[in-house]
């Protein structure tokens, strides 16, 4: 199964996106092949916006359900994965990233997913066994 970021939700959802094509084309190549999920950070970062309704019949259409399963061990190496970042980007040129990004990491680690997003960076930094789909 494929855990969706909320950056390929937000394109594939929005026509004006400049990722709208590349997003649609991804989901729809993935869907059928294998499952796509969101975990629930995802689920919570759609919540945030004030397209929150259409958004989440969005992923309605798209057959996209929430893995809600979250236990401590995944907040657990959310934490350590965002401090290793923070220490990689004060010793360079890594951009800044919010604990929502290790959350979503951590939580495809564990249920052995993988991501589909478009900021590789912070997935890539410090999940390197992550299969990450762009």
């Amino acid at each position: 199964m494929i855990s969706l970021d909320s950056n390929i939700v937000f394109s594939a959802f929005n026509v004006n996106d400049a990722n709208h094509t590349r997003a649609v084309n991804l989901i729809s190549k993935y869907a059928a092949i294998e499952g796509l999920i969101i975990s629930p950070m995802v689920f919570a970062e759609l919540n945030a916006s004030k397209l929150r309704a259409k958004l989440i019949q969005f992923l309605a259409d798209c057959e996209i359900e929430v893995l809600w399963d979250v236990p401590q061990t995944i907040w657990e190496r959310a934490g350590i994965a965002f401090g290793e970042y923070a220490k990689k980007r004060l010793a360079g040129i890594l951009p800044r990233r919010i604990l929502a990004d290790f959350l979503i990491g951590a939580h495809a680690e564990q249920h052995n997913l993988k991501i589909m997003t478009f900021d590789l960076t912070a997935y890539s930094t410090v999940f390197p066994a992550l299969e990450l789909i762009a």
